[in-house]
């Protein structure tokens, strides 16, 4: 049985072009976008109630 889920990660072609949707439309608050080199990403996270994004 799950009990808690700590992040949900969302793959984008673009991260700058939908950062601004995650933010201004769906109104995630932002908790800041970083390069994780040893995956070759750049994420950006979002918090939704007790949930990352």
């Amino acid at each position: 049985m799950i009990k808690k889920i700590n992040h949900i990660g969302i793959a984008v072609s673009s991260l700058e072009a939908q950062i601004p949707f995650y933010r201004d439309v769906l109104g995630f608050k932002s908790l800041g976008s970083e390069e994780v080199a040893d995956q070759k990403v750049k994420v950006a996270m979002f918090e939704v109630g007790e949930i990352k994004i």
